[in-house]
């Protein structure tokens, strides 16, 4: 079997509740990514997001980065990984320092000085870092600046979006990859990596929120001014949703999402009464009906209610006029009938489903929201190896060995 050279190639890998998903990139010399093809299986061993039985965990990390190079003849040696988890939560923090040179012209080393000031703020002891991203720099205190370097001022001041987790859920979700011979090279929140595959760069400026909807969690970002404000992670998901419509119809689990895939929608309006689904006998089951209406009253309660989480928490910022691209909705879970209507009952902004990406590469996966996040993460990892370029030898070793250690807090 041919393997491609590691240095042009990028793999991306999401630990998810009902999937595992590993997607292979190439980078191209014009500087495009083109997509390879995508690993998948089953997942097992995840719950909301996070590892909860290592072992079986990390059997079906394995099984889908085998399956990715068997699908796209590369061997993975390394991958970014998405991590979730409502114990991720995250703040904007602002800091200072001032020019002391006599003519008070902003140079590098004070943008040096600011990231530095950022990553002393403190986290709770037993959490770590997962990104530090600069929002703003502002000079004279008000005015902002996107390229401050050659300025003067007496301040220059920053502010960044710092989005951290518990360090041993973090340790963990890492462990389970490296101890399968595989090198995390970088982590990434999975909305952030989802938005990086929706919005475009004037969407992100104009005010968005990207919802991604999962099967053991609800995650989203909030972007405003071209830097994200805002990040939240509900361990509720799909699989809630199965487990109502299990109980509420009293159908066996795996039966009652079935149903849902094959007949769910969220709204009973219009709806009469007496209108049934018959589920066929199989040899797992007999035969039985289901009012229509019943099981549409049950998924939209729970996506009802999830929905309003977020835009309890969405409130509290106080944004919704300055939000005027809208809501975008992704995720495997964002496939249901009936979504956007929901959506617009709670929402005072353009809500959109996003149902199709664009890139170079494989189109079989391009209509396929379930993928969102790890479509985007490898645009994630495309941009982090352009500021960070890998290095050889003895360095690279030293490099990854750092890596390792920062992603759980000791470095």
């Amino acid at each position: 079997m041919f393997f491609k050279k590691e240095p042009d190639v990028v793999v991306a890998l999401e630990v998810g509740t009902s999937k595992v998903v590993a997607a292979v990139g190439e980078l191209r010399k014009d500087g495009s990514l083109y997509l390879l093809g995508v690993g998948e299986a089953k997942s097992s061993g995840v719950r909301k997001g996070e590892v909860v039985d290592f072992q079986t965990a990390q059997q079906t990390i394995s099984e889908a980065v085998s399956d990715a190079e068997n699908k796209t003849e590369v061997m993975v040696g390394e991958v970014f990984l998405a991590v979730t988890g409502s114990h991720i939560t995250s703040r904007t923090v602002r800091v200072k320092t001032n020019t002391d040179d006599e003519d008070h012209m902003i140079t590098p080393r004070h943008v040096e000085d600011l990231d530095a000031l950022a990553q002393q703020q403190p986290i709770p002891a037993d959490h770590a870092v997962i990104h530090q991203l600069l929002q703003h720099y502002y000079i004279d205190e008000k005015t902002r600046s996107t390229h401050p370097i050659g300025l003067n001022s007496h301040h220059l001041e920053a502010t960044y979006q710092v989005i951290h987790g518990l360090e041993n859920k973090l340790a963990c979700a890492v462990r389970s990859v490296a101890e399968l011979d595989v090198d995390v090279r970088g982590l990434a929140l999975a909305p952030y990596a989802s938005a990086q595959a929706i919005l475009t760069r004037d969407q992100k400026n104009q005010g968005s929120v990207v919802i991604d909807l999962g099967a053991g969690t609800t995650d989203y970002v909030v972007y405003l001014d071209g830097a994200i404000i805002h990040t939240g992670v509900l361990g509720v998901g799909g699989d809630h949703m199965t487990q109502d419509i299990s109980l509420g119809l009293k159908l066996p689990y795996q039966r009652a999402e079935m149903v849902k895939l094959k007949h769910g929608l969220l709204s009973p309006k219009g709806i009469h009464p007496d209108e049934q689904i018959t589920l066929e006998r199989d040899h797992h089951y007999d035969e039985r009906s289901i009012y229509t209406h019943s099981l549409a009253k049950i998924m939209y309660a729970r996506q009802w209610e999830t929905l309003n989480m977020v835009r309890e928490d969405l409130n509290q910022l106080n944004l919704w006029p300055r939000l005027s691209s809208g809501i975008y909705f992704t995720g495997g879970a964002s496939q249901v009938r009936g979504l956007r209507e929901v959506a617009k009952e709670l929402f005072p902004v353009p809500v959109q489903l996003v149902q199709e990406f664009s890139f170079e590469g494989d189109l079989t996966f391009s209509r396929r929201p379930d993928l969102s996040t790890v479509l985007g993460l490898l645009q994630y990892a495309q941009n982090y190896e352009t500021i960070h370029p890998k290095k050889a030898g003895f360095g690279r070793v030293v490099e990854l060995f750092q890596n390792a250690l920062s992603m759980v807090g000791l470095f």
